[in-house]
């Protein structure tokens, strides 16, 4: 019935995308169908009553058919719960909450012909592949007494397979192929292929399939197993929250790690000032010393210089002295000689005079060596006591000079010590803030990666959730279309919509253009729109708003989200509040997904 429909509407790829959105929103049991037992109703009519299986189906027909004011999106939504009620609705009714069934999920394939033995199920698994289905494996179990093959065939543990087999299994049993057909004894079988569910009854079996079954397998209701993801979605929240709150706490402990490093820094930085102020005043003081001692050295050498003038004064003065001894000296010789001539007979009285006369030369000897003897001491003296006088002006110089420069030592010594404190201090904040950094990016690691997980679990076709998976970068058609219908009406403005989208698509694609340019706000670099851009000019020139907001839009979240690969990327997007939605926020819409399935009416 649905293929005449598609034949009508000559696939329209619009089209086919709202039938597969909504019949994918369906069998995932976003939407609900059934309201008893016996009554269903269409989940796209606000105002539709209520229907039987037949009815229902028919007035969906109608819908996409007949009905004129009907919009392009609502036939998508009629066409894609044709498509449920004719695969996927039966089958989901077919299995209760309490059946017991092997998990992971699996089908037991029966009159499979003997010559197929040496494939290995290839052919089987690539059949079903092209006929729409996803199994995993082929097992060919060979039973000598028969003439025919069987087979398990596994779908996984995801409830995609759950719903390929379900599906599986309404097709075979439509065409009386299922398990109550192969086990019937009173059916005349042909050459088909037989399948079912593996159950409870082919686990419990004796035989091939049974042993199979209990080594591969065990079993679950459906409800053990929404349970068990339930559980598994519940430790990952709990697990994202823990990360979270970690991170908090690492977060703060770098924050004061930074700051006790800024004090550290800052504490460093006066000290090396003060370090260096002290190190001014110290040589300007020690050059104003080495001043003073210069000034005192040259006062000291002038008056060195001019005692020395004075002793040579004094060295001369003493010639004199020795000149006038040595003639009072010879004096008497003389007049002793001349006694000697004029009397040679009196030689006693010679004899006597020329003793005393040797006796006042040896004294007055005596007393120009004394005289010698005690100018030698009053030098000595002199030039001891002027010695003395420097040593004694030197050693009170030194000493003042010792006594600044030791202080100075110890002062220098001490800053060095505190600014070696320090040092160290640094040394071990630096490795702190280095071990809480990898841990951050650790914990970042495993955010990022949960967050991609979450993503690929989530439907990007959401709708009715306050987060969703969002595209971003992708250019949004609808401005498009509303523009070209004001201009050309039917399939002309919507084939001028799509050439036009299209084309600012590959404008989009292309990395070459980059229309932004940087500039600094407020001391800030920022990167904003050049809306001198060529095409930027064109686009708000020659288009309305709405096409020009859209392109503006796509662009910016290309920009911002891709910028190197410039493709639209998935991201967990808050519609409420129109930014990018946490890790929390996600789990929580995950979590009430499970608990919409489980609530979902199923026949017991």
């Amino acid at each position: 019935m649905s293929q005449g429909v598609r034949d009508a509407l000559n696939f329209d790829p619009k089209f086919e995308e709202y039938r597969h959105k909504y019949h994918n929103e369906l069998r995932e049991g976003w939407f609900k169908v059934r309201i008893s037992e016996n009554s269903l109703k269409c989940p796209f009519c606000l105002d539709g009553g209520d229907y039987s299986y037949s009815e229902l189906l028919k007035h969906a027909v109608w819908f996409v058919r007949e009905s004129k004011c009907a919009s392009y999106k609502g036939k998508g939504k009629h066409m894609g719960l044709i498509d449920y009620l004719e695969r996927d609705f039966h089958a989901k009714i077919k299995c209760s909450d309490e059946d017991l069934i092997v998990w992971p999920w699996m089908v037991v394939v029966a009159n499979i012909p003997i010559e197929h033995e040496n494939d290995g199920g290839k052919k089987l698994k690539d059949d079903w592949i092209k006929e729409g289905y996803k199994p995993i494996e082929v097992h060919l179990l060979l039973n000598s007494q028969s003439r025919s093959l069987l087979a398990v065939v596994e779908f996984g543990k995801t409830w995609d397979g759950f719903f390929h087999v379900m599906k599986l299994m309404k097709a075979f049993e439509v065409n009386n192929h299922g398990r109550k057909d192969w086990f019937d004894s009173e059916t005349c079988k042909d050459d088909e292929l037989y399948a079912w569910i593996a159950t409870d009854e082919d686990y419990n079996y004796y035989g091939l399939v049974g042993d199979y079954l209990r080594k591969n397998g065990a079993l679950k209701t459906v409800a053990d197993v929404q349970k068990q993801d339930e559980s598994v979605i519940l430790g990952m929240k709990t697990m994202i929250e823990e990360m979270d709150k970690r991170n908090e706490e690492m977060n703060g402990k770098i924050s004061n790690t930074d700051i006790q490093l800024k004090t550290v820094m800052e504490q460093k930085e006066v000290m090396t000032e003060n370090f260096k102020r002290d190190m001014q005043v110290m040589e300007k003081e020690t050059k104003e010393q080495l001043k003073m001692i210069t000034a005192e050295h040259e006062r000291t050498k002038w008056l060195l210089e001019d005692r020395e003038k004075g002793l040579r004064a004094h060295e001369n003065l003493n010639e004199t002295e020795k000149r006038k001894l040595d003639e009072e000296k010879s004096r008497p010789l003389n007049f002793l000689r001349y006694k000697r001539m004029k009397a040679k007979t009196q030689n006693n009285t010679d004899e006597r005079v020329v003793k005393l006369a040797e006796d006042q030369k040896r004294e007055l000897e005596k007393l120009r060596q004394k005289i010698i003897q005690l100018q030698k001491k009053l030098d000595e003296k002199q030039s001891l006591d002027l010695m003395m006088k420097q040593m004694k002006g030197a050693l009170e110089v030194m000493i003042h000079l010792t006594d600044e420069r030791l202080e100075a030592k110890n002062k220098i010594q001490s800053i060095k010590n505190d600014v070696k404190e320090k040092e160290l201090k640094l040394i071990d904040l630096q490795a702190l803030s280095s071990a809480l950094m990898v841990k951050e990016r650790k914990s970042n690691d495993e955010l990022v990666n949960a967050r991609k997980e979450l993503i690929s679990g989530l439907s990007e076709n959401t709708s009715r959730a306050d987060v969703v998976v969002r595209r971003m970068g992708e250019l949004d058609e609808t401005p498009f279309t509303v523009a070209a219908k004001k201009h050309c009406s039917g399939k002309v403005g919507h084939r001028d919509a799509i050439k036009l989208a299209s084309l600012w698509e590959n404008h989009l694609r292309d990395s070459s253009w980059n229309p932004f340019k940087v500039v600094t706000v407020e001391g800030k670099i920022e990167e904003i729109l050049d809306e001198e851009d060529d095409k930027i000019t064109s686009l708000k020139d020659e288009y309305e708003q709405d096409v020009y907001d859209a392109v503006i839009t796509a662009l910016k979240e290309l920009n911002e989200y891709n910028p190197s690969g410039r493709h639209p990327v998935p991201e967990l997007w808050n519609k409420v509040e129109e930014r990018r939605a946490t890790l929390k926020e996600g789990v929580e819409v995950l979590v009430n997904e499970w608990k919409t399935y489980k609530a979902t009416p199923r026949k017991r």
